[in-house]
């Protein structure tokens, strides 16, 4: 059964190759039938005449990387082409990092928090790498005295404060830690006896005075 004709009309309406024409093999006497483009249009619209989907490149794989690489991960030296200054400039580390400071130094100067000198030598300063960044510039102005406010340690320094004391905890062995327990255990115990014991002193003693 010959329906190449029926083929390239229906590639031709829905304005795709003839190898992506599908033609359902139950209804190819209604295709072979149809003569014109009206009944290549009702087989379309019936549906035993349609476009197969494109075929094209996945793009699972590459979402899967980019969301690792969102992560922090595939980061590591068989990912990486390039010094690290080429991949992150050191000029613009810089202006990431000197642009806020300098942003809020300049706010608190309108404020009228910082005098026109102070401003101007904190800018300075800024400008040598006093500073590495906002943060820090606020604790410094507080440690001068120079912005009211108690120097609260950040986030970050908390948590190295709590890993340090979880690690020297962890270095302490299990065995000392139940010796100490049972110290404190008998000296308890010691204590509930001295405390039993004293009415029963204090009875003998007034019957002998009695």
């Amino acid at each position: 059964m010959d329906i190449a004709n029926q083929k390239r009309m229906a590639a031709d309406i829905l304005k795709c190759g003839k190898n992506r024409v599908y033609m359902d093999t139950n209804r190819l006497e209604d295709i072979s039938e149809a003569v014109t483009r009206g009944d290549i249009r009702r087989l379309i619209v019936s549906g035993a005449i349609r476009a197969k989907q494109k075929k094209g490149q996945s793009r699972g794989r590459g979402l899967f990387r980019a969301a690792q690489k969102k992560k922090g991960r595939r980061r590591g030296s068989a990912h990486r082409k390039g010094a690290s200054n080429a991949r992150f400039p050191k000029k613009r580390r810089w202006m990431e990092r000197i642009r806020p400071i300098r942003a809020h130094l300049a706010q608190l100067r309108d404020n009228g928090t910082l005098d026109r000198s102070v401003y101007r030598v904190l800018y300075r300063q800024a400008k040598g790498g006093m500073f590495h960044n906002r943060s820090h510039l606020d604790t410094q102005l507080r440690l001068r005295g120079i912005v009211k406010g108690e120097v609260k340690p950040t986030r970050r320094a908390e948590q190295r404060r709590k890993r340090r004391r979880d690690a020297a905890r962890s270095l302490i062995k299990a065995s000392s830690l139940a010796v100490v327990e049972k110290k404190k255990k008998g000296k308890k115990a010691a204590e509930k006896k001295l405390e039993a014991a004293r009415p029963e002193a204090e009875d003998k003693a007034e019957r002998k005075e009695a």
